[in-house]
């Protein structure tokens, strides 16, 4: 599938609520869990406030109808800025970077990434980049003065469909698609949802779009290259999954 490029447009109030460059790979095998301290202290003047991260596993018995938890693993770290705007996550499998709003701009979205990976690239020297994406989680307030509900279908193309035959408001909603485009492996997560209004007179929705390269062999320049082929994915899928009624909400 080919997802069909769209104009690019500037929005004033853009609804983005968190914009995330994420890179996995595979590190040389002697690399260990310690590696990154050296990544966190090179960034700590940036990134002071560090958190550790952990995976837990959960084993169930369908048999007996019961599940456990195993003991928790430290993975790796989280980074952020003073103000917790800006956000690194670093493990021995992946990287991301994340600007929560306010956003700016992508260029600097961008040129943040590169440098926080630079750097990473310099202490961990990844031996392959695996996968690659970019992730944009809109926000948007639609007006219900009435306190009635909105008719998702005014502002979205991707909105679920109730049969006529039932009651035309929800309480609530989750639409995931999941859709394949042209590059080899790669994949356009779309998800909307209802999110909880920020103020009165409000109804709020949570467009994701995360677009993802996955199962690749990449150096870090294809990888660069590549992200930025998936911010126009990105882009085309947001103005695809509005309408104009969305897009006034905006200006």
């Amino acid at each position: 599938m080919q997802i069909k490029a769209r104009p690019r447009r500037h929005y004033p109030h853009a609804p983005i609520t968190e914009a995330v460059i994420a890179i996995g790979y595979e590190l040389p095998n002697e690399v260990r869990l310690e590696d990154l301290l050296k990544v966190r202290d090179a960034l700590k003047s940036d990134y002071p406030v560090r958190t550790e991260q952990f995976s837990v596993q959960f084993q169930l018995n369908v048999a007996e109808r019961l599940g456990k938890s195993g003991p928790s693993e430290l993975e790796g770290y989280r980074l952020a800025s003073s103000d917790g705007k800006r956000i690194v996550r670093v493990t021995l499998g992946d990287f991301a970077f994340s600007q929560l709003a306010p956003y700016d701009r992508w260029e600097t979205l961008h040129a943040e990434a590169e440098r926080i990976w630079t750097i990473l690239e310099r202490i961990l020297q990844p031996r392959r980049i695996t996968r690659v994406a970019v992730r944009f989680i809109n926000r948007i307030d639609m007006p219900d003065p009435q306190g009635s509900g909105v008719d998702l279908d005014v502002y979205f193309h991707a909105a679920p469909k109730i049969p006529p035959e039932l009651p035309q408001v929800m309480a609530t909603y989750f639409v995931r698609l999941e859709l394949p485009f042209q590059t080899p492996d790669g994949i356009l997560i779309l998800t909307l949802t209802a999110a909880s209004p920020t103020s009165a007179g409000f109804v709020s929705a949570l467009l994701d779009l995360d677009a993802v390269i996955q199962n690749v062999d990449m150096d870090a320049t294809r990888a660069w290259r590549a992200i930025e082929e998936l911010r126009d994915v990105k882009n085309a899928a947001f103005e695809a999954s509005i309408t104009d009624a969305a897009r006034e909400l905006f200006k």
